[in-house]
């Protein structure tokens, strides 16, 4: 086959799209020259646009209404692709497959909402079935195009101070919302390898309200050790932390709220070890090989834990009975010693 051009559809959430990201990973290796674009929410367009996987974003602008959707589709209407790869399996996903240019457009069994109509040819599901990690469910793609279905969890992506050398259509000038104009350099912590934290995610119910309690303890019993908090929204330090923030070898730096979307591959490239919750840092963090810990809830720990679920750098901690309420602070606190043991000699 000659080296094809790639239209892949993936416009969200964040971790999906980390799971989309280490399959185009491997079209790029497996095809020399291949050309790959992707259409993505114009807010995790900075992630995109820094992984040098990709080589144009298409924006899917979700609160553009339909004039930002036609605008979409007239940009795709424009290119010509050997393959469109629907990853995403739903309505307007299916629409944007149905109007691209393409020899052969390819989608998941599983599409919903009449996905399936735009189809040529739709993806088996993995043995596993619907139980099957999302990342095995997208990897069916590869042999349609020819290739194995192995995946190597080694996303690369460019330093933030380094403007992405990438194009997004249609123009806007702030499809990088979340990213000042000029960056500011990340907060180093004083410890060469923090352990990182991220006590968010996209769903209450899988937020696990014990992180303040959590770093006191790490911070008590690892004297050698530093933490940061690191998310999207901002969120109060506890008035215990002050005097740990304040000196110059800093033990707790607290950036949830202050680092854009482009900048959390570098910032948790310089972690010893990354906690959080199901959510799109913690799956960022293992496609950049950084040890994790997941502390899991309702969602299923099968389907969605760090991949490879097998890489001793990826733990799993579920909360009894799918409660995060449940959890404890000190047994998320054994987990943690077990895994920095079993990470140091890779992780130093």
């Amino acid at each position: 086959m000659h080296s094809p051009t790639v239209l892949i559809i993936k416009p969200s959430s964040l971790g999906d799209i980390v799971h989309g990201l280490l399959v185009a990973q491997m079209i790029k290796a497996g095809f020399p020259g291949v050309r790959i674009d992707w259409v993505c929410r114009d807010v995790f367009a900075p992630l995109v646009a820094a992984c040098p996987v990709v080589d144009d974003v298409l924006l899917f602008q979700r609160h553009g209404g339909p004039t930002g959707f036609l605008r979409l589709i007239r940009v795709v209407r424009k290119r010509r692709y050997s393959h469109v790869l629907d990853m995403q399996g739903l309505a307007r996903s299916g629409l944007i497959a149905l109007a691209a240019r393409a020899d052969v457009v390819v989608g998941r069994s599983d599409a919903r909402e009449g996905a399936g109509i735009a189809y040529h040819q739709s993806t088996p599901l993995p043995t596993a079935g619907r139980d099957a990690h999302a990342v095995d469910i997208l990897a069916e793609f590869l042999p349609l195009l020819g290739l194995p279905r192995t995946i190597v969890a080694r996303l690369p992506f460019r330093p933030p101070e380094r403007p992405p050398e990438i194009k997004t259509y249609p123009r806007q000038d702030n499809h990088q919302s979340d990213r000042p104009d000029r960056l500011e350099p990340i907060p180093a912590i004083a410890k060469p390898k923090p352990i990182l934290l991220f006590p968010e995610s996209s769903r209450p119910e899988k937020n696990w309200p014990g992180y303040a309690a959590l770093t006191k303890l790490l911070l008590d019993a690892l004297p050698d050790a530093s933490a940061s908090w690191a998310g999207a929204h901002a969120m109060p330090s506890p008035p215990c932390f002050a005097g740990l923030s304040e000196s110059n070898t800093p033990r707790f730096l607290n950036m949830t709220g202050q680092t854009a979307l482009a900048e959390l591959p570098t910032l948790i490239a310089q972690a010893r070890l990354v906690v959080g919750n199901d959510s799109g840092p913690l799956h960022l963090a293992a496609a950049i090989g950084v040890p994790t810990l997941a502390l899991f809830g309702p969602t299923d720990s099968a389907k969605y834990r760090p991949y490879p679920g097998d890489d001793r750098r990826n733990h799993v901690l579920c909360a009894p009975g799918g409660d995060m309420r449940l959890l404890q602070p000190e047994v998320v606190l054994e987990a943690v010693r077990v895994q920095l043991s079993d990470v140091a000699p890779e992780s130093g």
